[in-house]
């Protein structure tokens, strides 16, 4: 048995942990609150269990802790997926976090568990209730933690004059990778759009919008009516779930195990900003089996040729990722056309002695500008220019061999 399911294996576990106060069974000033116990004055616990492989909602959770890939990016062997939910998404130190939920393996569970605030009288005791449930040697994982989750509770902690024990812990923020693999293909990265198009996620009806949170907790302190915060504990618990389902979906992704053309292919584009060509190659092959990724794919093996001073191959990927683009039609891909077409007439020209071929290249770029009035903007202007002087420099260069050999 590992270390979080001694943690999470029965409810007293964390009643009163570190507070030094005994924990109520009920609080009669609260009503509605989903099943679990008061651990304190002033914490509530609830959690939930999903079996790996099962929903929510309907996508399955499978374990993110097999073949983690993000542990050569600085995650670390145990995760512990954190979400909260504050009175305001402005931050401030008068917004607070009053429910962070907590997501963490248990064998063949994924168990999340949440700790709800009753009021800010409480807040030092729901800190040291969460901070308890964090272990020492955890990697949290967050969706955009680093700039608002970890910095709203490092905030609060300070103003309790307290210090958590997890600020120098690792930290995997899921939005970084989002951006990476999602921009350009999704309108939004947000969580809830991933969710829908990538994870599969089919929410339930019971599920609030994140900007009402504030307003339903609000009302909450008012009345002291909990029952509509059922759907906040229902969100935060499906965001953490989701997060487990993203984090094994960018790990697949990362080692090749599953995944869409453009995932290996951004995939790809991650490895080799850190210097893994090999592993950069191996992802952008695999995307070259799909239509979708296939014409990218081509252009990123071709560039890697041509780093790897591979000339021969690198006009093999280029005149393939050409192909590629010119079937999806020039104006829709006229900047990566004229690149490509630049390219083939340098590789022609400097490195095969080719000046007529590379003349070929330079004739249909610049033909493609005309015909595609890429003349307007600043870059296009500098391209156009460019080429043009290429095009004068090869007719010279052309004339004088053939001058060479009459002569």
């Amino acid at each position: 048995m590992g270390k979080f399911d001694v943690l999470f294996q029965n409810d007293s576990a964390l009643a009163g942990v570190k507070t030094g106060r005994a924990a109520p069974g009920r609080d009669r000033s609260v009503s509605g609150l989903p099943a679990g116990m008061w651990v304190s004055g002033g914490v509530y616990r609830a959690e939930t269990l999903h079996e790996i492989g099962g929903s929510p909602e309907n996508g399955g959770i499978e374990n993110p802790e097999e073949d983690n890939a993000l542990r050569e990016m600085g995650a670390g062997e145990h995760l512990s997926f954190l979400d909260i939910e504050t009175t305001g998404l402005s931050g401030g130190t008068g917004t607070y976090a009053f429910l962070c939920g907590l997501g963490v393996v248990c064998g063949k569970y994924f168990k999340v568990v949440q700790f709800f605030l009753k009021n800010p009288a409480h807040e030092a005791e729901w800190l040291e209730a969460v901070d308890a449930c964090i272990p020492e040697d955890a990697t949290l994982v967050t969706y955009n933690g680093k700039t608002f989750d970890i910095p709203m509770l490092t905030t609060r902690h300070i103003l309790s004059r307290m210090r958590p024990h997890w600020e120098s812990s690792p930290h995997v923020d899921l939005l970084y990778f989002s951006r990476r693999f999602y921009r350009g293909y999704l309108e939004s990265c947000s969580l809830g759009s991933v969710e829908t198009n990538i994870l599969g996620v089919r929410r339930a009806n019971q599920d609030v919008p994140g900007y009402l949170i504030p307003e339903i907790y609000a009302r909450y302190l008012r009345t002291g009516d909990a029952a509509p915060l059922q759907g906040v504990f229902y969100h935060n618990e499906l965001d953490i779930a989701s997060l487990a389902s993203l984090y094994r979906r960018v790990s697949n992704a990362l080692t090749g195990k599953a995944g869409r053309g453009r995932e290996f292919l951004r995939a790809g584009d991650i490895w080799n900003d850190r210097g893994k060509t090999e592993a950069a190659s191996r992802l952008w092959k695999m995307a070259l089996r799909e239509p979708e990724s296939r014409a990218e794919a081509s252009l990123r093996m071709a560039f890697a040729a041509k780093r790897g001073m591979e000339h021969e191959n690198a006009r093999i990927w280029f005149t393939e990722a050409l192909r590629e683009f010119s079937a999806r039609g020039t104006s829709r891909h006229a900047a990566e056309l004229f690149a490509i077409l630049e390219e083939l007439a340098k590789l022609e020209e400097h490195r095969f002695m080719r000046p007529e071929r590379a003349l070929t290249h330079v004739t249909a770029a610049l033909d493609a500008m005309r015909r595609a009035r890429h003349y307007g903007t600043a870059p296009d202007i500098v391209l156009a220019k460019a080429l043009e002087h290429r095009r004068e420099r090869l007719l010279k260069k052309i004339r004088a061999l053939g001058d060479e050999r009459s002569g």
